[in-house]
Formats: structure tokens, sequence, C-alpha cells
């Protein structure tokens, strides 16, 4: 078993057990250590927990609820229907268009790479996506930022 797997399967174990297993430690904390080893399960079939039919987009994400749930208030909602592995979740967001951007970041943390896809025609799809998951304050401050540099100064001019 690989150290990412192991470390993975411990994740696991905390999110789904009783919440007062988590409670002392920081949300903030497990997210990065997700951060860490999320490269290596975005999209990974053999370890999600379901199948992510997207409307709007023809192929399936591999989902794991420890990342999604800690970041997203919308699939903390989602997930509360969910029972067991192998189920598929199918939704409906604003703009499918920008949705796995969104997705692979809760994943790897790269709020960089996040940055670099934003354009000033794709922003406000991306924004909406944003407030439709509920994401947090750092994915909304890349978005803010990059509204700031590109599309306010571009209206000042």
């Amino acid at each position: 078993m690989s150290r990412a797997t192991s470390q993975f399967r411990r994740i696991r174990y905390l999110s789904s057990a009783a919440t007062s297993l988590i409670d002392g430690i920081p949300v903030t904390f497990i997210i990065s250590k997700l951060h860490q080893i999320g490269p290596n399960f975005f999209d990974d079939k053999s370890s999600s927990f379901a199948e992510l039919q997207v409307d709007g987009i023809d192929r399936p994400f591999w989902i794991h609820k420890e990342w999604l749930i800690l970041q997203s208030s919308f699939f903390q909602q989602v997930f509360e229907g969910v029972q067991s592995n192998d189920s598929i979740i199918k939704i409906r967001v604003p703009s499918p268009e920008t949705f796995e951007s969104l997705l692979e970041v809760l994943y790897d943390g790269d709020a960089d790479k996040l940055y670099d896809t934003l354009t000033q025609d794709n922003y406000f799809d991306v924004w909406k996506n944003i407030e439709f998951l509920g994401l947090g304050s750092e994915i909304r401050a890349v978005c803010i930022a990059f509204y700031q540099n590109n599309i306010e100064l571009d209206t000042r001019s």
C-alpha cells in the first residue's frame, strides 16, 4: 500500500467517524493534508466514493467525499443523502464549462493554476459556480484578485 493510500484511508476514517474524532484538529490542517495527496486521487476511479455526472459535461468525474465535504457547502448537502460507495450522483451547476478546474483545485489546492484558467470571458461563470458550490474564502480570493487585476482595471481604462 502506498503512503498516499495509507494517508487517504486514515482521512476517510476520520471523515466517516463521529465528528468528535476531528474536534480539536483544525479543518484547514486536514484540508492542507488532503491537498498534498489530492493529485494522486483526483478523478481516480479505483479509490472513488462515487461517480459524479454533471449536466452539460459528457464524461463522469470520480469523486471522494473527503475532499468535497470539507470545502463545499453544496457537496456537504449532496453527500447527506448518499450512503454507500459505487453511487452515481447527478448535479447541475451554473457553468459546466468551468466546473472541472474548480473540482481540481479542491483536490490539489493549486490556486495559481485556477488563476491561470481565468479569463475575462469565463470569470463570471467561474464565480457563479463558486457561489453555487459554496466554496471557501481561498478560492474566492483567487477570483477577487483576478477581477481586481484584470476586469476592474479594464473598466477604469
